[in-house]
This record gives structure tokens, C-alpha cells and sequence, in this order.
């Protein structure tokens, strides 16, 4: 936890060292689009790596999509996630400075896992769908760079299972307009 602090720490003293406030608006609006990939963790999983694209309809609403691969141990048993869609509705609920912002989303999901058991000798592949709710926070430290620090917890449904699965996340995101 002291090394998440710190590491928290100096992303907002880096940021706001070459945020360029006074230059640019870097207000969400209509037309700002972004994309780029990011790299997450959860509580039991190796590592979930992804690519995220965001657009905004208005300074407060946006839709973001996500396309996910994730691989996780849970005691015997091997979980992949070899591919996960979701595409949803996000809102700016709070906006401290002109280089930061921070957001809820909802997103429905789709998707392909796969669970082994060594112990059972059993193997469980198929489609999943479900939804997650989860909430973010964007830095821009200059007009076309993005650094993106989040978390979300997804309820997924499929393969006669169902499952909570948390994942925080860091991305790095590319920013354009109309």
C-alpha cells in the first residue's frame, strides 16, 4: 500500500509539473476522442492487459469501450479470459483541475473464458456476458497524452458459473478531437 501512495504521489506532482494550464483547455467536449492500452492487476490474477477508446458526447457523458485478455491462477485451477468486450456509458463526476478529471462508468460485457483444473483433470471453455461498474481518474499532462488510473468490478455469467472479478488498472491514452 506505501509504494501505491507513493507511486500516486509522484504521478500528480509529475503531472502537475507538465500540465500546461494556462495554454490549453483540456476540458472534455464534444468530439474529444482518445485511445490507447493499459495494463491491470486484480486480487487473484497475473496480469489483464488491454485497449481502451473513449469518446465524449458533452463535458460530463462519454462512451467508453474496452477490450480486455486476462490470465489468473485460483488454487488448482487456471483461469483465461481470452477475450473480454464491454462498451458502456461514462460520466465526469468531478473536475478539481483543468488537467484532471475523474469518472464513473457502466458497461455491459461479452466474452470468451476458459477454466482448467489440474486436480479434477476438467476443462470449461465458452461464452460469458455480464456487466462492470468502476470508476477512474485521467491526468493530462499535455494535449494528446492521457495517463488513466482505475479500477472496476465485473459480475460475469457463462459456463454455468457466475463471478465477481475486481481489476485495477493503469493506461496511457492518445487524445485527439473533431
Amino acid at each position: 500500500m506505501r509504494y501505491i501512495i507513493t507511486f500516486l504521489i509522484s504521478l500528480f506532482a509529475t503531472a502537475s509539473l507538465f500540465a500546461e494550464h494556462e495554454k490549453v483547455s483540456l476540458l472534455h467536449t464534444g468530439g474529444h476522442q482518445s485511445m490507447g492500452v493499459r495494463y491491470g492487476k486484480g486480487t487473484k490474477n497475473k496480469f489483464d492487459i488491454g485497449m481502451e477508446y473513449q469518446r465524449c458526447f458533452s463535458q460530463r457523458t462519454g462512451l467508453i469501450c474496452q477490450l480486455d485478455m486476462e490470465r489468473a491462477v485460483f488454487g488448482n485451477s487456471e483461469f483465461s479470459n481470452q477475450f473480454l468486450l464491454g462498451a458502456g456509458l461514462e460520466v465526469m463526476c468531478f473536475h478539481p483541475q483543468t488537467w484532471m478529471f475523474v469518472d464513473i462508468d457502466i458497461m455491459g460485457n461479452v466474452g470468451y473464458d476458459k477454466w482448467t483444473c489440474e486436480a479434477l483433470e476438467a476443462e470449461k471453455s465458452g461464452i460469458v456476458g455480464g456487466a462492470n461498474i468502476g470508476g477512474k481518474m485521467e491526468i493530462y499532462p499535455g494535449k494528446r497524452v492521457c495517463i488513466v488510473l482505475g479500477g472496476q468490478q465485473y459480475l460475469l455469467f457463462g459456463n454455468g458459473t457466475n463471478y465477481l472479478k475486481p481489476n485495477f488498472y493503469i493506461g496511457l491514452r492518445y487524445v485527439w478531437n473533431k
